[in-house]
């Protein structure tokens, strides 16, 4: 040791090969540590959220649905259904979602049906017809369950609450922790549900036309005659559309409102407006949006509605 102080080359050396060994073993370590963390996966977003503010800082939230795409309609690879049935815990919507799942073999030990509590006050569509969301897409149906169940807010608050018990079954040692955030997960949801229904008390004098049969809850929640059409806010509506939306008025009179789920063409917003309807986004938050998160979003929502005029 002594000829290795005395060689200051070599004393060099080998405190870079002990510097360079310390940081591999901790590089492995740390990766060792990623390996071990717990992973939730999640068929939609909104319960993407749940479970990372109830999970928070001990498991990986799952949820890999492109942004241009419906988690309810979107059919992910085989590697990654594989991921999804190796996670710890797999949260369903439940009401028909995600329709993929439905041909998947999924582990009946980790599947969570986020909605069971409710099963019997799941909306049953009837009579609607296949459609695509923007030019060039795979046609699709809403027939079966309305599943947009978390824009009725008593309903999310039971679905986190589902999540939390799961995560407190499957890691014992963090469930007081998980109970302790769903109390302040399900106060947030409260005061939505508080501001929306303050809200939304201007829709209840007439029918409010909505783009999209997604807004079934919110509308049986906050007392909301919702007739629906099937419009996409990125498509230009055509003379056939509005001769469509004529009918619906004339079937629902009085009819002030439009509901968009997202920012439609500013010239869908002229033509509904010489229609005598006024557009208003109320966004489901289905999937992860562009900025902000589902409290945010769901905040936009209800301050849209108090900015319209009475």
């Amino acid at each position: 040791m002594k000829d290795s102080l005395s060689n200051p080359v070599l004393f060099l050396g080998i405190t870079l090969s002990l510097i360079s060994c310390g940081e591999n073993a901790k590089e492995s370590k740390n990766r060792d540590s990623d390996r071990r963390k717990p992973a939730i996966a999640a068929v939609n977003y909104p319960l993407a959220y749940f479970a990372g503010r109830l999970s928070d800082d001990f498991a990986t939230i799952l949820f890999d649905v492109p942004s241009d795409q419906d988690p309810a309609f979107w059919e992910p690879s085989d590697e990654q259904v594989s991921a999804i049935q190796e996670a710890d815990l797999i949260l369903l919507n439940g009401a028909t979602y995600a329709k993929w799942a439905l041909s998947r073999t999924l582990p009946y030990e980790a599947t969570v049906i986020t909605t069971r509590s409710f099963d019997d006050n799941l909306i049953k569509i009837e009579g609607s017809f296949k459609h695509t969301h923007k030019k060039d897409s795979e046609a699709h149906s809403h027939n079966g369950l309305a599943f947009t169940s978390w824009l009725d807010f008593t309903q999310a608050s039971a679905q986190a609450a589902e999540i939390a018990l799961a995560l407190g079954e499957r890691f014992p040692d963090r469930k007081e922790v998980v109970m302790s955030r769903l109390k302040f997960l399900q106060e947030d949801l409260s005061e939505l549900d508080a501001a929306m229904t303050a809200a939304s008390s201007k829709l209840k004098t007439a029918p409010v036309i909505v783009s999209h049969p997604v807004y079934q809850y919110w509308a049986r929640a906050y007392n909301i005659v919702t007739p629906s059409l099937l419009w996409e806010p990125g498509l230009e509506i055509s003379p056939d559309d509005m001769a469509t939306l004529a009918e619906i008025q004339k079937e629902n009179p009085g009819a002030k409102y439009f509901i968009w789920e997202d920012t439609p063409l500013p010239q869908n917003i002229a033509r509904l407006k010489d229609a005598g309807l006024t557009s208003v986004v109320i966004s489901p938050c289905g999937n992860r949006p562009e900025s902000g998160d589902f409290l945010s979003m769901m905040r936009a929502n209800i301050s849209a509605l108090e900015a319209l005029p009475d």
